[in-house]
């Protein structure tokens, strides 16, 4: 049976100012004038993926303009994506909501829900540089409480020229805290761009960190 996945943003809402985001002005690093704040109702999401039950291969919480963890009812939103499919997953920055929240959602969930959390470095000096406004702290220590938890975790690491020499690093911590996976993307955005020639070498560092 052909299977479909649903990425489906929340919310508007958010604590970062990321360089690159398209909610972002990237002068002022104020959210854009077009862009409406606000939540999404849960009656719109029911309403989207009614008549859809075992065709659903994962939803997804995405966060395109605004981070999934910032809606006062996304557990709301978990509960009935849980409904359709076995494999649900937010984005978030991580430095929304506290350690015991997220340890609870996953006692609750299980490996049914992935948490995929935007963390850009391993000090807050270096995740600042892209995500302003996350408070680093916060955001490793809910990814920490999720990892000793039963819920799955994703690391997504945004590979910059700033970064890039933290990558042995991030691997060493990930297998120490037991992230389920990393995902290292390299940005392709003029802001932090990777110099050119050091692009070999970092692919190399990837693909030497993802045998750690």
């Amino acid at each position: 049976m052909y299977k479909i996945s649903f990425d489906f943003a929340l919310t508007s809402y958010c604590q970062s100012r990321c360089k690159t985001c398209p909610r972002t002005n990237r002068e002022t690093g104020e959210p854009e004038d077009w862009l409406v704040i606000r939540h999404v109702p849960f009656d719109k999401f029911k309403k989207n993926t009614l008549g859809f039950t075992k065709e659903i291969e994962f939803i997804k919480f995405c966060g395109a303009t605004g981070d999934p963890m910032m809606h006062p009812e996304i557990t709301k939103f978990v509960d009935h994506a849980l409904t359709l499919t076995d494999n649900v997953r937010i984005s978030t920055n991580g430095g929304i909501r506290n350690e015991k929240w997220y340890t609870d959602m996953g006692n609750k969930y299980g490996n049914k829900l992935q948490i995929v959390f935007a963390i850009d470095g391993i000090d807050h000096e270096t995740n600042w540089k892209y995500r302003e406004g996350v408070d680093f702290k916060k955001a490793w220590n809910n990814m920490v409480a999720y990892c000793n938890s039963s819920g799955r975790v994703q690391w997504d690491f945004l590979v910059f020229e700033w970064n890039y020499h933290q990558i042995p690093m991030v691997a060493q911590l990930a297998r120490q805290i037991k992230v389920d996976e990393v995902d290292y993307k390299i940005n392709t955005e003029e802001h932090g761009l990777l110099d050119p020639n050091k692009l070999s070498m970092v692919k190399e560092m990837i693909c030497q960190a993802n045998t750690i």
